[in-house]
């Protein structure tokens, strides 16, 4: 879910950290008191590596009237008590951890898995002012971030302001994760008005809000009129960039970007949306470069490395990759982030690259899944694909053809268990079989990577590449007309069906089309029958029951999860989870 909370003046902490307090908003009414921080009442995890620290915190927070506190001293610890224990309403932690990770990257796998409800107060603590620092911290907007030294007044001071901050936003955002939207816009534009002092706030979910009930342009002249009062506002600008952009009107999206840009260099959301720009428009040159240049603002934003990977990878552009991956891997250790395909895609580069370094990377890599994946059945096939690399890079041929038998089982294994194989695994097999002049498993792997990316231009000139490089072209070529034609034949009967207004019918055809052929073309459109079936009912077009409506939503939570594992980018996906989520919120 989007960051709803006003957060934007966390960047000026760049310039004064310890800024004690924000300058008033003016106000025609007198503004509500602040609502006091029921210490008594609210649970407490503390993460701080130093024991003198974390005794101070804790024996602050006890003074203040605190009981249920709990400590930890490590990244790994943090996590597991927030996986098992959860439901923290206030989360101290400090940015520089003992376990070769900091707090911004376990703030950012907190929010990716949503292990904590949105209510929770996270602020970060550190003793360094180190821009780097400093700005990765506040670009992933917690409600606060303090400086060593601390005083217990500052701490209770920062706090209080978190705390009666979410309370004041609270009915919003708890009709905002409900999906009940409408609701959720009428009491902020009400409370907008009524409560000055949480105005930006309320303003920011009534964006969102639109946004969320796809009311584009709504939302564009909602953001506008917000600008004309408050012209330096970047997340206004922001948001009139993304309701251009969802109305596919990229030039006017760039313009604005490049203004907001412009005015706020260190705004990297505004980064995010044009390089998703110049993607779309197909400039992938553009996205990259963008990409890097805000990567080198804050280098540990796993989602962009992944980006910049899969962009250097359609781009051939190798040493790029490897940066990204390596990097990607180095901060995302143990992560949920980090998908068995990427170990894979790493690997391969790694192999292209043939450089001394290679080795020592592998063997990174190997060390990664044996800590932190080894009992996982998903990453059973990286851990023989990594193995493989190894051999291959290290010169020996023996040992490469025998891990080459051992990926061929797990492969199978991953079959006969129903283990899914991402697109990225699928292409390191299907690479390692040309290497190995493996004809039947190279076509296996091609017609598996066809099926899946019918009409992926980028995808398909990788298949069509590598098979060429083992010379079988007229195999590739006959397998790329059979999935082409193969796509066509399935789609017609259940497209029909749908199109005369029998859904729940076309649904049961396109799952048994999707069973039998594990197809991302065929989940798409399964995905959006579903879709249309559960609109359809909402409005009274069609009777489902409520059997039939679990049914069909756990198999759309498959389907999405199908299509995210190999083809992540794709657009269609996007708009169907959009529209799914809207649903079912």
């Amino acid at each position: 879910m989007p960051e709803l909370f006003d957060t934007d003046d966390l960047l000026n902490l760049l310039g004064d950290a310890n800024a004690d307090e924000r300058a008033p908003v003016p106000a025609k009414k007198p503004l509500a008191p602040p609502q006091p921080c029921p210490y008594g009442a609210l649970s407490y995890l503390l993460i701080e590596d130093s024991q003198t620290m974390r005794v101070w915190l804790r024996t602050t927070i006890a003074n203040a009237g605190g009981k249920k506190i709990d400590v930890s001293d490590s990244y790994n610890d943090a996590l597991y008590r927030i996986r098992n224990r959860g439901g923290y309403d206030v989360v101290l932690c400090d940015y520089i951890l003992s376990d070769t990770r900091d707090g911004q990257q376990l703030l950012e796998e907190v929010r990716r898995q949503r292990l904590l409800p949105q209510s929770t107060i996270w602020i970060m603590i550190t003793g360094e002012r180190k821009y780097e620092q400093v700005f990765s911290a506040v670009e992933l907007a917690p409600d606060d971030y303090l400086i060593k030294p601390i005083t217990p007044d500052l701490l209770h001071v920062r706090l209080g302001r978190a705390w009666d901050h979410r309370q004041a936003l609270k009915g919003a955002t708890d009709l905002f994760d409900a999906g009940r939207f409408e609701e959720a816009l009428l009491l902020c534009r009400t409370e907008s008005d009524g409560n000055p002092r949480h105005a930006t706030g309320f303003q920011r979910i009534a964006g969102e809000c639109m946004m969320q009930l796809e009311h584009y342009l709504e939302a564009y002249e909602y953001f506008e009129a917000i600008l004309e009062a408050k012209p330096s506002l970047p997340w206004a600008k922001l948001g009139k960039a993304r309701a251009f952009f969802h109305l596919d009107r990229y030039d006017e999206t760039s313009a604005i970007i490049e203004e907001l840009i412009h005015d706020n260099p260190e705004y990297l959301h505004a980064h995010d949306l044009l390089a998703k720009v110049h993607e779309r428009k197909g400039d992938l040159e553009a996205t990259k470069s963008l990409l890097k240049l805000v990567l080198q603002k804050n280098p540990k934003s796993l989602s962009r490395q992944r980006d910049i990977a899969r962009i250097a990878v359609a781009t051939d552009d190798l040493q790029t990759a490897i940066d990204a991956f390596a990097l990607m891997h180095q901060h995302g250790r143990g992560s949920s982030f980090v998908r068995p395909g990427d170990f894979c895609t790493y690997a391969a580069m790694l192999i292209k690259s043939g450089s001394k370094a290679a080795a020592d990377r592998l063997d990174a890599l190997n060390s990664n899944l044996r800590d932190f994946h080894k009992n996982d059945p998903a990453y059973n096939l990286s851990e023989k694909t990594v193995g493989y690399a190894s051999a291959l890079t290290g010169g020996d041929r023996q040992a490469a053809a025998a891990a080459y038998q051992q990926m061929r089982q797990a492969l199978e294994t991953a079959k006969t268990t129903e283990i899914e194989v991402d697109s990225e695994q699928s292409m390191f097999m299907l690479e390692a079989a040309v290497a190995m002049g493996d004809e039947e498993t190279a076509c296996q792997m091609a017609q598996v990577l066809y099926q899946d990316h019918v009409g992926n231009q980028s995808m398909e000139g990788r298949i069509r590449q590598m098979m060429a490089s083992g010379g079988w072209d007229e195999h590739a070529s006959r397998i790329a007309e059979g999935a082409t034609e193969n796509l066509k034949r399935m789609n017609v009967a259940a497209a029909n069906m749908a199109k005369h207004g029998q859904l729940l019918e076309a649904v049961e055809e396109f799952a048994r089309l999707a069973e039998a052929n594990k197809n991302v073309a065929v989940y798409l459109n399964a995905a959006t029958c579903i879709v249309k079936c559960f609109e359809e009912a909402a409005a009274g077009r069609l009777a489902m029951d409520s059997n039939t409506g679990k049914r069909l939503n756990n198999r759309m939570q498959g389907y999405i999860n199908f299509v995210s594992l190999r083809d992540a980018g794709n657009h269609r996906l996007e708009q169907i989870c959009k529209a799914w989520a809207a649903i079912t919120r």
